[in-house]
């Protein structure tokens, strides 16, 4: 990318955020201080120090990736997936059930696979742009005044967003994908972009210390002559130290400088998975959506070979993410889901590959509000089966019918991110919380 190229990202970056957004971003990444707290230090505190609803780092692809055919659960009577020798299978556990899968989710840490749900649903879309329908539940999932669709993940920021107090209210975008906030859509960030706004020749950042050595002295000064003595007892917790506020601020500008982790995929899944990582650090929003390939568009994958590598690669990227929350002591503060527009079918076509699939997806969800398991299940002859809440068995006779198992999952996700369920069932119409995927 040429300067000038470059110039001009970091000039719509900061128009379309806005000067003071990335401000306070600056000064996050400069103090170690939420910039929620920057921006107020007064009503950050009265929001309280207690459970707040977890950030969502939330992954989406409009490709409908073949995840459902190779995730625990899929490997049904008359099943095809790719050779052993591309992809092998086997148990995976998750939680306290064992049920057999590509081996490559078994890799995932023991601590991981305790929290992973999976989700066996209906999306009921068939088409690649069906994938905001998908994500609104096909209008099942309201705004706030009850009247329209709201796509999911912006749903899960609205309810999310009073208890985080993070610098926006809206979801973050790391990829192309489609997401619309209120009926908008949101502009895309890529990783590469935003790490652009914290290269060292800025002149907004060209002296770090000297700007996190101000704000915080700003922030001691105000705190003293105006605030409580919990307030300042807070900012002494968060911040003992210039020197630890010096250190946590580096550790996230060096997160964003490793950029890009493989100079032959920029801003692909891996970068995006770091930048997630200090947006969710810094809650600078209540959701992050990014994009993990699981195969991709693949109707002509003649011997499944991209599937196997992709699937391989995508549960590495997961893999990633939980280590980087482990790392960053997030794991109990931030969760994950994954949903996609639809899935693909679990026989393949005549050239080999897989066709799209309305009937069968997947939801992941993993976090501390989740119990590791698999719910629901999948048939050639029905898709996606109906749900015993209580259980999480997918049988013919279970009270949550297939067609509403999308809407059952986005309950269940939702829940499990600790919001009320009164205020589910208003916002997510249909379905019902699958009780047993909950810890």
């Amino acid at each position: 990318m040429s300067r000038k190229t470059t110039d001009m990202t970091r000039r719509g970056l900061l128009l379309s955020g806005g000067a003071g957004a990335v401000s306070l971003l600056l000064r996050g990444l400069a103090t170690g201080l939420p910039p929620a707290f920057l921006a107020n230090p007064h009503r950050a505190f009265a929001q309280g120090m207690g459970l707040a609803p977890q950030t969502l780092i939330f992954a989406t692809s409009q490709a409908g990736d073949p995840i459902n055919c190779n995730a625990p659960g899929a490997y049904v009577e008359g099943a095809e997936h790719p050779a052993e020798a591309l992809l092998p299978s086997g148990n995976v556990r998750l939680g306290d059930a064992r049920v057999t899968g590509a081996q490559a989710w078994q890799t995932l840490p023991n601590a991981l696979r305790q929290r992973l749900a999976v989700f066996h649903l209906q999306t009921r879309s068939v088409a690649h742009p069906e994938q905001p329908s998908t994500l609104a539940c096909h209008g099942s999932v309201k705004n706030a005044a009850g009247n329209g669709a709201e796509m999911l993940p912006s749903m899960i920021a609205e309810l999310a967003a009073p208890g985080l107090n993070p610098l926006q209210a809206e979801p973050v975008p790391l990829a192309g994908e489609v997401i619309t906030f209120g009926g908008q859509p949101l502009q895309s960030v890529k990783p590469s972009e935003l790490q652009a706004l914290f290269a060292e020749r800025d002149a907004q950042i060209a002296d770090l210390r000297g700007s996190r050595d101000a704000a915080l002295d700003a922030l001691y000064r105000d705190l003293q002559a105006n605030g409580t003595r919990a307030q300042r007892s807070f900012l002494d917790r968060y911040a003992n130290s210039r020197v630890q506020a010096r250190a946590l601020g580096e550790q996230l500008a060096a997160l964003l400088a490793q950029l890009p982790l493989d100079p032959d995929d920029v801003d692909g899944a891996q970068d995006q998975v770091v930048a997630a990582l200090a947006l969710a650090r810094l809650r600078v929003a209540p959701v992050i959506t990014l994009r993990l390939p699981f195969g991709g568009d693949n109707h002509n994958d003649s011997d499944l070979s991209v599937e196997a590598a992709e699937t391989t690669a995508g549960v590495a990227r997961i893999g990633q993410l939980w280590q980087g929350l482990v790392d960053a002591q997030l794991q109990d503060e931030v969760s994950f889901a994954l949903l996609n527009v639809f899935g693909r079918n679990l026989v393949r076509n005549a050239a080999g590959g897989r066709n799209h699939n309305n009937e069968h997806g997947v939801m992941l969800a993993f976090g501390a509000g989740f119990r590791g398991g698999v719910y629901g299940g999948v048939s050639l002859a029905r898709g996606g089966l109906p749900i015993d809440p209580a259980t999480g068995e997918g049988r013919l006779d279970a009270a949550i019918p297939a067609a509403e198992t999308l809407e059952a999952a986005a309950k269940t996700v939702t829940r499990g991110l600790g919001h009320d369920p009164e205020v589910i069932e208003n916002r997510i119409r249909g379905g019902r919380i699958i009780d047993a995927a909950l810890a």
